[in-house]
Formats: C-alpha cells, structure tokens, sequence
C-alpha cells in the first residue's frame, strides 16, 4: 500500500509513483509504470471518483519516465471539490516515439482502476469515472471503452482523435463505439450528467474530430429536452493553444467543471 496521511478524519492530498503494476505488466517501458494523486477524502467516504488519463508520445522513446507525461498531463485536482483518485499509467512503448495502452483494452481498465483505489487502502467504490487522453492517447482511449465494464461518466480528448491507418481498416474505426456510449450517456442525463468534451487540431486530428461532432449533434437533436449545460458538456472545439499545451491547459478546467468555456486569450 501507499503511505497515506491522515488527519482531521480526511486522507489528506497526495501523490505516488508505483512499479510493476500487475495490469501493465505486458507494457514494454520504464519503472515506475503508475502514478496516483488524489485529494481531499473523508475518512467516512464510501466512494470516490476516479480520473484516468492516457498519455501521448515521447521524444524519449522507450526511456521515457513517467514523471514526463506527470507535468503535462493536466490531471490536477485541485479545482474539484468530489473527493478524487486520478490515475496515470506508463504506457506500452512501440517503436521510435510512439505508445499504446494494450493492456487496457478488454476490461483491463476496470481492472487497473480497481489496483488503484485498493491502494488507498480504504473499501470505497468508484462513483464517478473519468477518461481523458493526450495526443497518441486519444484513440487507445476510445478502444479501452469498448470493452469496459464501467463506461466512464466523462470522456475528454485533448488532440488525440487521429483515427485509424487505412492500411489496417476503417479510417473511422471507433466511431461505432463513441455513438454507442453517447446514447447510453444520454439515456442518464439528466439524473446522472455526463460529458464528451474534444479539443482538437485541423492539421492533426480535425477529420475525426469533426465526425463526432456530427454525432453528437444528432443524439442532441434527439434529445427529449437539450439544455444549454447539455450542449456545453457535449461538444468539440478548436484548440486555441499548441497540440503539447492542450491537456495541460483544458484537463484542469474539465476536471473542475466540465462544461467550462475556455477563455484561449488568457492561456
């Protein structure tokens, strides 16, 4: 287990890098492979929220520390009142730059945030789940999705919408699973409110972005009863900042509150 602080009848705020993570034991990489921070949580908490983020490439290749991708992750907690676990898995390096997340996909992201919130060391169940991903992150992202048990409440890409080669298939491969999880995210709203918040590049990843964008405005177009807080948390938008900027600017502010508006004059 993780050292933990408490006092004051809370786990005080913290952080933790782990090595040989058992989910992650296929990802060819550094040590450690996880990162863990969280906030704030009452000792009497039940449950916590859980944020995961996938991240993109490195020009360090497979030497690349996780305290890289930590910086710039935009995983920071500290304007969200839920008490909350964020998780930062190492992931699997291929070649030159570039990492994917195999270790994810069917259900091994249930299984990874399952490991996480043991460490704490607490019986809390997951509340809320939150995804996000950064650049190479985007698409291992939507493929965790498709075979998770507990499909995240939340899901924000920031510049990671690449799509797919054609070599291998349908450039569009993964829209399916993006339409699928939108009708069962609108099916809770509003008892239960989600959100699917794209930032994006047009050089980068524009052709894809754009397509779920034009999913989602058929399952608004759908909807019983479209509120303006619905449309702001279903939504993809130009970045106003560079691809390597996009998380680290956005994932703080989505993580506060997920319809917020980004004021790219003042990053």
């Amino acid at each position: 287990m993780i050292p933990i602080d408490i006092s004051g009848g809370s786990i005080q705020p913290g952080e933790a890098y782990l090595s040989d993570t058992p989910v992650l034991r296929g990802h060819a990489g550094t040590q450690p492979d996880l990162f863990l921070r969280w906030n704030e949580i009452p000792v009497s908490a039940h449950a916590v929220d859980v944020a995961v983020h996938l991240h993109g490439f490195s020009q360090q290749g497979g030497a690349m520390p996780l305290a890289e991708k930590v910086a710039r992750s935009g995983v920071d907690l500290s304007g969200r009142t839920r008490p909350t676990l964020s998780i930062l898995p190492r992931g699997n390096w291929i070649r030159h730059t570039y990492y994917d997340f195999p270790g994810l996909i069917d259900g091994g992201i249930d299984r990874l945030v399952d490991y996480a919130v043991q460490q704490l060391d607490r019986d809390l169940t997951v509340d809320r789940l939150i995804l996000s991903g950064h650049s190479g992150g985007g698409m291992p992202a939507i493929d965790a999705i498709a075979g998770a048990r507990r499909p995240p409440d939340e899901l924000f890409v920031f510049d990671g919408l690449y799509g797919r080669d054609p070599r291998g298939g349908d450039p569009l491969g993964g829209l399916e699973v993006i339409d699928a999880w939108l009708g069962e995210r609108f099916a809770c709203e509003p008892d239960r409110p989600g959100a699917l918040r794209v930032i994006f590049i047009e050089r980068q990843t524009g052709p894809f972005s754009r397509e779920v964008a034009a999913l989602i405005a058929r399952h608004l177009a759908a909807a019983p009863d479209v509120t303006a807080s619905l449309a702001r948390r279903y939504r993809v938008e130009q970045s106003g900042v560079p691809h390597a900027y996009v998380a680290a600017v956005c994932g703080p502010q989505l993580l506060a509150c997920p319809d917020a508006e980004f004021d790219w004059s003042q990053v």
